[in-house]
């Protein structure tokens, strides 16, 4: 099971083999086809498990996509923190600091094409509590690069300026907006090539002028 959706960790998630099967599904027939002309029968089939397993699993394919990017997103960010955490075990340079966290945000949804499809596109025609999942989820990520910013600002007074929330919700909106643009086109397993630019994004925000 792809690593992005394995909910087999999880000791309160039964059956979580086919459950996180279930999700890889779904994931692939949005991929295909989308959220909403997307069906149970076409999960099952996809999962290879029955309309009532996927059922004693999830109460409807709303409840399916909700975990599906929910898991997945648990994982994106625990992946940027370890990148940001020994980024700065290592002592490297502030700009390398913040490439490390960006480079593991994209490398982490690069592994799964049809999960960063659900989570950049999908998501949003999925309804309300899935917007208000999304939402949560992306001020969690903008919370973070904001502390990351005002650690450096802090170490690095000299180097870089403090910045808004506002600001790193606009720059980090920006790189969102890059990435959903591969996707678009089929090369989200292509995000790594947009590393650098998506870094120079925030050095540009963050990099006190001269």
């Amino acid at each position: 099971m792809h690593e992005l959706l394995d909910p087999t960790g999880d000791p309160a998630v039964d059956d979580g083999h086919r459950r996180g099967r279930i999700l890889w599904a779904l994931a692939t027939c949005m991929a295909e086809k989308g959220y909403q002309a997307t069906t149970i029968a076409d999960i099952a089939r996809e999962g290879r498990v029955s309309k009532t397993v996927v059922y004693a699993h999830f109460r409807d394919k709303e409840h399916c996509l909700l975990e599906l990017y929910a898991r997945a997103n648990e994982k994106v960010l625990a992946t940027v923190r370890q990148a940001q955490d020994e980024a700065r075990a290592a002592g490297l340079p502030w700009r390398e600091r913040l490439r490390a966290g960006i480079a593991a945000y994209m490398a982490t949804l690069a592994q799964g094409p049809p999960v960063a499809w659900a989570a950049l596109v999908e998501v949003q025609a999925a309804g309300r509590t899935a917007l208000a999942l999304r939402r949560q989820v992306f001020d969690r990520y903008v919370d973070l690069i904001t502390g990351v910013a005002t650690e450096l600002a802090e170490q690095h007074p000299d180097e870089i300026r403090p910045v808004t929330r506002p600001a790193v919700l606009a720059a980090v909106g920006g790189i969102n907006e890059l990435m959903l643009a591969r996707v678009e086109r089929g090369e989200a397993e292509r995000f790594l090539d947009d590393v650098d630019i998506a870094t120079a994004t925030l050095v540009d925000l963050l990099e006190r002028r001269r």
